[in-house]
């Protein structure tokens, strides 16, 4: 038995579903694909939820399982068809950043989730490590490029 009930996985899923969404888009730049993403990663954290060891770490626990959903998606996707025009697939979420937003999304993927999940999500170097499975030290250095390239575009 979980020591998640299921009105609060409920609750909670909805609260952090714009940030899987935000997440999966970045990854993936399709809308559909990032619904797609985000469905499959709130099914598969039902799932599992038994694995949940403290309602503390839902939110860093599930966008874990939304980015991996999402990179699952990606490469199937890149080895079906080419992506298509990016303007088809700009956010539905506009902020004062959006300009911004446009120029993490050209970003190559490994840069564009890291930055998307300290920037926007507001997640440590040491939980972005934990979510995408790579050292804190990769997250730094991506992190680094990832802004040095959005400088030059700047």
């Amino acid at each position: 038995m979980s020591a998640i009930s299921n009105e609060t996985f409920a609750r909670l899923v909805r609260e952090y579903m714009p940030n899987q969404y935000r997440l999966a888009l970045g990854i993936l730049h399709n809308r559909e694909d990032a619904e797609d993403a985000v469905g499959e990663s709130v099914l598969k954290a039902y799932e599992k939820i038994h694995t949940l060891r403290r309602t503390e770490s839902f939110r860093a626990w599930i966008m874990q399982i939304t980015a991996n959903e999402a990179k699952r998606i990606y490469a199937k996707n890149k080895r079906v068809s080419p992506m298509e025009n990016m303007e088809d697939y700009m956010p539905e979420f506009r902020d004062e950043y959006h300009e911004l937003w446009d120029m993490v999304m050209e970003l190559d993927v490994v840069f564009r989730e890291v930055i998307i999940l300290y920037y926007y999500e507001r997640f440590s170097v040491k939980e972005i490590g934990e979510i995408l499975h790579i050292a804190e030290g990769t997250v730094k250095s991506r992190l680094f490029r990832g802004k040095k390239q959005l400088k030059e575009w700047l």
